[in-house]
């Protein structure tokens, strides 16, 4: 699975941006940005608090069919 394209998804679906997202995460914008750059993959301690950030749980992360 394409995390990025994941996480972009999970964001368009609910009108916010990357910089919106990291302030609620607690990542930092750059380390996602430069992980979607070099075509990289997150780790999955990062996803964890992406989700933490979207209120959705790891297992609505990698369900396709949930947005």
């Amino acid at each position: 699975m394409d995390t990025i394209k994941r996480v972009q998804d999970l964001m368009q679906a609910r009108d916010m941006n990357l910089f919106v997202l990291a302030k609620k995460c607690g990542i930092s914008y750059s380390t996602i940005q430069t992980t979607a750059r070099r075509g990289g993959q997150l780790s999955v301690e990062t996803i964890e608090r992406i989700c933490l950030g979207l209120e959705i749980t790891l297992k609505d992360f990698f369900d396709s069919s949930y947005l």
